[in-house]
Parts: C-alpha cells; structure tokens; sequence
C-alpha cells in the first residue's frame, strides 16, 4: 500500500508567512536602493554634449586632467575634486571631470559627477570627451607631487607652462598633504572658490529644501521660513572607532580646514595633542558624554535653538549608531538634565536625524550630499575634525555661506 504525506498546512502556513514578509522586505530595499539608471544615463549624455559644444567652441583652452582618488566617500573624493577644480582655475586651463566613482554600487561603479556636484561640471569637460580635444600623441604628462609646503605653488608652475594637455600622473593631495600646514596656505583663495564656484546639484537641492520643509528645519539665511533654527550635530560612528585608533597609534591630528588655526576656538578642550592617544581618540571618537558637553556648549546661552538635527551612519550594518542616537535624544529632551546643563531655555523641543530625511525612489545616493548641506544651513554646527563630512561642512559655512567661527564646534 502506498505510503500517503500529509501536509500540515497549519504547522507550514506560519513559515510561508515569515518567507512572504521576507519577500516583501527585500523588494522594498531594492527599490529604495536602486540607483536612477534612466538619471544616471542621460546625465552622462549631457555632460558629453554640453562639454562638445565648450570644445568646439572655444580655440585657445588649455587642459588638465588629474589623476583623482577612486572609489573612498564621497566627502573624500568632492574635497579632491573641488581641490583640483580650483588649482585649475588659478591656472587658467579647463578641468577634465570625472565619474564619481560610488562604492555602494560597486568598487568601479561610475556615476555622472554632475547628479551631485554641479560647480565643478560648469564651464569644464568630461573625460568622455577629452581624447577628442587632446589626442594622446598632443598630451604632456607630468608629476606635481612636491613637499607640503611648496605643494600649491609647484604645481601651480607647472600647469602654467604652455602645453595645451596636461596629464598629471600622481595623487597630488594624499591624506598626509591634507593634513599638513600646507593646506592652511590656500584657505583664502579656496574660500573664495567656494563662494564663487560651489554649487548642488538641482536633484541634491530639491531634496535639502523637501526635507526643510517637512522636518520644519529653518536655514540660519531665510528667517521667514517655516519652522525654526537649528542645530546640526554630525554623529560618526559607524565602522570609525578602528580608523581612530589607528590614527591615534600613528599620531594623525585633524584634516583640511579643521586644521585652520581661525578654528582654534572651535575646539573643545582638551587640546588635541597627537602625542597623547587618549585626546586624539576623545576628538575621533568621543563618548556620548563628550559629545554632549559640545552641545551643551553651543545651546546653554541660545534659548531660542531648541532644534536638534543629528547626521549619522547608521545601516543595517551599524545598527549601534542608532542606538546611540536614542540615548543622545533621550538626554537632550530631558528637562532635568537641560536645568542641570545650565540651559537658560528647557530642553531640545526637537531631534531629527537622518533616517527621518523624505527620501523617495532613486535618491538614496544622494544622501550624504543632503546630510551636507543641512548642516551648512544650521545656525550652529557640531562636528568631528577627523571626518571629510565635517570639514566640508567647515568649509562650506565659512566660504559659501560666510558663517562665523563661534557658531562652530569640534568635539
């Protein structure tokens, strides 16, 4: 007699369930992070026929094309690209941009530069396009690498010499560079790029002014918008405590322009000494308590700012950063703790963070762009000296916007 399987549909119906919502959960994380192929296509066939037309049309250009960092952050590679875009205005020739290389998508993913910085794709070419203008056998290749120092003004005599095509052939600006004093010297000029030349993207700020708009996160300029001022905190956490301890056992201090001795005041004590590990990881990777005294420092005398927005990185794969961020929230609203601090007026009313930015379809990439600009809008600013995000947000306050250092503060 044959023998006969019972299905237990009772036992099986719990399972198909828990694959259902597994199936639902994975489609709505492909769609939320899918990048804008459709975006991304006709971007690249803009650049290359807005960067023809500039070709064709203008007789007399000189060109540079760098060799630039591939596949960091993005934050690490747009300061090297706005760092190229201005040695190449000081030496009157046409920057060669490049695909944003974009590691979510892949190790040699590119994505059009232009979906997210539009200042350096203004008046320059694409390299798509550049072996049309500068056939090999018409290009000079050169090195720029010099000590730090005289770094900006070597380089600045060689790509001022006559040759039309120049292809500079090492990394000019190495993390050791863009620590060192040499940067400090370039800061009033780059400021001045920054004001001149620094621009978003449309897709970027379309999202910044949706989120001020929802978040109700007024900008320290437009006194008239909805909402009120407030406070921007980068929180870096993530996969960051094992690169602060190596920069603490190799004696790294801060990067870029949180180097500018202007920004001394900006620093919460104690003093960074990178002789002394302890207070190289007290500014890396601060603890909560240190991170709140910065806040503290900036809200105890400004009743009015009683908005915090927290930029962080948490992900599926940091899921502590939230976590933290709940525990920084929790105290920040506690009116014991505020009277405790000293605040003269109650409380965070507020705390927003990143996860809450209305983010549609197709712009997950964009985030950190968004993350960016927020925090160059708020009237008061927190950051980590160590970060790229951070020093660019430095940047953009002091050149872009003309913000004030005591509205600044490195933990």
């Amino acid at each position: 007699m044959p023998a006969t399987i019972t299905v237990k549909w009772h036992v099986l119906r719990p399972l198909f369930l828990v694959l259902f919502c597994i199936g639902l959960l994975l489609y709505y994380l492909y769609l939320a992070y899918r990048p804008p192929t459709a975006l991304y296509t006709d971007l690249f066939q803009s650049e290359a026929q807005i960067s023809q037309k500039l070709i064709h049309n203008e007789i007399g250009n000189k060109y540079v094309k760098f060799k630039q960092l591939q596949g960091a952050g993005f934050n690490n590679q747009a300061q090297e690209i706005l760092l190229y875009h201005h040695l190449a205005l000081q030496t009157s020739r046409i920057y060669v941009y490049q695909p944003l290389i974009w590691r979510p998508r892949g190790e040699d993913a590119g994505v059009p530069l232009s979906a997210f910085l539009r200042g350096p794709t203004e008046s320059t070419i694409s390299e798509a396009v550049f072996d049309e203008v500068c056939p090999p056998d018409e290009v000079f290749h050169v090195n720029l690498r010099a000590d730090h120092k005289d770094q900006w003004r070597y380089a600045k005599e060689i790509l001022e010499r006559k040759h039309r095509c120049v292809v500079v052939d090492d990394k000019v600006f190495n993390w050791d560079y863009l620590a060192s004093p040499g940067i400090q010297d370039i800061w009033p000029t780059f400021q001045n790029y920054i004001h001149n030349h620094f621009k978003w993207s449309d897709n970027v700020l379309d999202i910044v002014n949706r989120t001020q708009g929802q978040l109700k996160l007024q900008p320290r300029s437009d006194s008239t918008a909805p909402g009120g001022s407030y406070m921007a905190l980068h929180l870096r956490r993530g996969d960051f405590e094992d690169h602060c301890k190596y920069l603490a056992e190799t004696r790294q201090g801060f990067t870029t322009w949180a180097t500018l001795p202007l920004l001394e005041p900006a620093i919460l004590p104690p003093k960074l000494d990178i002789y002394n590990a302890t207070t190289v990881m007290d500014h890396c990777y601060p603890s909560l308590r240190r991170i709140l005294s910065a806040i503290s420092y900036q809200a105890r005398d400004r009743p009015h700012l009683r908005t915090l927005h927290v930029l962080h990185d948490g992900a599926w794969d940091h899921p502590t950063v939230y976590l933290q961020f709940y525990k920084l929230a929790e105290a920040l609203t506690n009116s014991d703790w505020a009277q405790q601090q000293g605040w003269k007026g109650g409380p965070m009313l507020r705390v927003t963070h990143s996860a809450e930015v209305p983010i549609k379809w197709g712009e997950r990439d964009l985030s950190v762009c968004v993350d960016v600009e927020l925090a160059s809008r708020a009237e008061v600013f927190i950051g980590n000296g160590y970060s790229s995000l951070s020093t660019q947000v430095v940047a953009l306050r002091l050149g872009a916007d003309g913000g004030k250092v005591q509205d600044i503060t490195l933990y």
